[in-house]
């Protein structure tokens, strides 16, 4: 299932914890099913690969970070 993309380059998607590309790379200990990819425009090519549960962290951090004060 794609997500949209983003003007980075980058598109995402929802895939079952079996199709993951990079399992051995996949931090994950809380046992989701689902895993959400980043796809590369240039190659096609899976670029990154997060559980359900911390790609909502990481987007939980990154809102926190564009709302905050310039040091």
């Amino acid at each position: 299932m794609s997500l949209g993309g983003f003007q980075s380059g980058f598109s995402a998607r929802k895939v079952s914890r079996s199709e993951v590309r990079w399992g051995q790379f996949l931090i994950c200990n809380h046992g989701c099913e689902e895993v959400i990819q980043l796809i590369s425009h240039v190659s096609g090519e899976v670029e990154f690969e997060l559980c359900k549960i911390e790609a909502e962290r990481m987007a939980h951090v990154l809102l926190e970070a564009s709302k905050a004060e310039r040091s």
